[in-house]
């Protein structure tokens, strides 16, 4: 394997392996690798770095454009939050107009798409020895920074309005529905 500096853009034809080993002690936040874009003529479009996959085969048992991944040792943990991947979007003033979510997922599906035998917008899944402590004491998504209000993205009360659909979801083997009402949830 060699090894060397580059200065400009770089292709590979057998892809590259970086190995970084840091002893940060928290005084300052490690980066192995930087990418910053900045934008500066209007209306441009894009600004990221792209991961693409591209393929004509049938591949093996899984396949992704790009994995996060985070392995705690033994004694390996977070004082705080610990994450595989964050999204995070910070709006100004200046976004009083347009859609944002630090999220983004798109499944395209053109002309003679096939769904498979199993096709979601979001795949969650536990694995290992110890799932059975996963299913005890996690829960399915963690939501903090808000306030239960009339109005607001969460609110308690104990009168529903009226059920007006469904979202169908998969857990394990079996396809159940979450209700949808046609409004908040209110305190008789």
């Amino acid at each position: 394997m060699a090894r060397t500096t580059f200065s400009g853009p770089v292709a590979s034809d057998n892809g590259f392996i970086t190995t970084i080993s840091n002893s940060s002690t928290g005084s300052a936040t490690f980066n192995a690798s930087t990418t910053s874009v900045t934008m500066t003529g209007v209306g441009g479009t894009g600004g990221r770095t792209l991961f693409e996959m591209d393929t004509n085969v049938a591949l093996g048992g899984f396949s992704n454009a790009l994995k996060a991944e985070v392995t705690y040792g033994a004694s390996g943990s977070t004082s705080g939050l610990g994450s595989a991947f964050v999204a995070e979007m910070t709006l100004s003033a200046g976004t009083s107009a347009g859609t944002y979510a630090p999220l983004e997922i798109e499944l395209n599906a053109p002309t003679g798409a096939s769904t498979g035998t199993l096709t979601s917008f979001i795949h969650a899944s536990t694995q290992g020895a110890a799932v059975g402590t996963v299913d005890d004491n996690a829960v399915f998504f963690n939501l903090q920074g808000v306030t239960a209000g009339s109005g607001h993205i969460f609110q308690t009360g104990d009168t529903f309005a009226n059920a007006a659909a469904t979202i169908k979801v998969r857990v394990g083997n079996t396809n159940f529905f979450l209700p949808l009402y046609d409004g908040q949830i209110t305190t008789a």
